[in-house]
């Protein structure tokens, strides 16, 4: 039995029965988060996939020491290769690059979809189809190529002009994309797809944008469906103060380390994790003019806000029974994020168990103002105008 495993599921399981429990006043969430948050590590999902007990972190150096040794290009440093490790092992390092996990597929032996399954634990993000440069990647794991094999056919394909990303084109989907580089099955036939399909991909995601842009002319036209006057549009400014509580956020200094006040450090850390990336007005303009790509965040956040804008909706279903809503709307919200290459839901991740628990209330309009009770809670502030729940 893989002990690790097992472990790290049952504390899962655990964190997100907390969450969805509907036990918990917001008080209790609150202090039930800073007490028994334990975010997963690096360090953890390495251990899961070498099957060695995470404590054993000598075994788990070694393991990749020699994984990444035979799967590193000619003249890397084994030092190097050493210190890397131990730096994903150490302290509470969450995630890695891409590039990293990618290599560490390679490293592990893992099919491609495997090694999807393990960028969402390891970076957040599968493999994004529409990216020629992971579509190398994504055949050369189909292949059983080594890594240093896979950088060779990179290489020779970009010296070629043909990872460079063609044209914005919106309406190009991961999905349609993913079917035709599927059946590819050599080198050649992978030259020959980037080279006729180059204007539809790219390495933004589509999928979130298109969603992204719904959710976004929602909310800043709500009244539009009413026919309404047309005026009534608001500002992504206002979007960003109304809908994602941005006056909630802080900045806050970096808690000292070595400090004896364990709880606050605790409280800093589901700080960080929670404030990190929270999409302000910059951020939002930014992802809406292209100019940077759609993140996980700002999607989820936007989801709760419009409830999905109906998505993954069988309009032949019968109307859910209020205890069927939150399993529906967590089933949406992951699928949501599955279309658009990112992790699920985590119970063990702060800001993902704070979705989980605001999720949980038997009527989706109120969710918006269990999320702000909840930030000026965990940011011990008071909501203007927030009910307490």
């Amino acid at each position: 039995m893989d002990q690790t495993k097992d472990t790290s599921t049952e504390f899962t399981r655990l964190m997100y029965n907390m969450a969805t429990s509907q036990s918990l006043t917001l008080a209790q969430a609150v202090e039930q988060l800073k007490r028994d948050a334990h975010p997963r590590t690096i360090g953890e999902t390495l251990a899961r996939y070498a099957h060695i007990p995470v404590d054993n972190t000598g075994a788990v150096l070694n393991f990749y020491l020699e994984r990444l040794s035979s799967n590193s290009p000619s003249g890397a440093k084994r030092d190097a290769i050493r210190r890397k490790i131990q730096m994903w092992l150490s302290g509470d390092v969450r995630s890695i690059s891409k590039q990293g996990a990618i290599q560490l597929s390679f490293a592990l032996g893992l099919s491609p979809g495997d090694a999807g399954q393990f960028l969402h634990r390891a970076c957040g993000e599968g493999f994004h189809w529409r990216d020629p440069e992971e579509l190398v990647f994504l055949f050369a794991l189909r292949e059983k190529m080594t890594y240093p094999e896979a950088l060779v056919l990179r290489d020779d394909l970009a010296g070629k002009g043909l990872l460079s990303p063609g044209n914005k084109n919106e309406s190009s989907l991961t999905g349609l994309v993913r079917q035709d580089a599927e059946n590819i099955t050599s080198a050649s036939e992978l030259e020959n797809y980037l080279r006729q399909s180059q204007e539809q991909l790219g390495s933004f995601h589509n999928t979130a944008y298109s969603l992204f842009r719904e959710y976004l002319n929602l909310l800043c036209a709500p009244e539009i469906n009413d026919l309404l006057d047309p005026d009534k549009k608001i500002s992504v400014r206002e979007v960003t103060v109304t809908y994602l509580h941005e006056a909630l956020i802080p900045r806050f200094k970096k808690a000292v380390r070595g400090t004896p006040e364990a709880e606050t450090q605790i409280l800093s850390a589901l700080q960080r994790d929670i404030q990190q990336n929270w999409p302000d007005e910059t951020a939002l303009s930014r992802m809406l003019h292209r100019k940077t790509d759609v993140t996980r965040k700002a999607l989820v956040l936007l989801f709760l806000a419009t409830d999905g804008a109906g998505s993954h909706d069988d309009p032949d279903d019968e109307p859910l029974e209020e205890d069927e809503d939150f399993e529906s709307r967590c089933a949406r919200l992951n699928a949501t994020l599955y279309d658009c290459g990112f992790a699920p839901l985590d119970s063990r991740s702060p800001f993902d168990w704070m979705i989980l628990y605001c999720m949980c209330i038997e009527e989706a309009m109120f969710i918006d103002a269990q999320i702000e009770a909840f930030l000026g809670a965990i940011f011990s502030q008071t909501p203007s105008g927030a009910p307490k729940l």
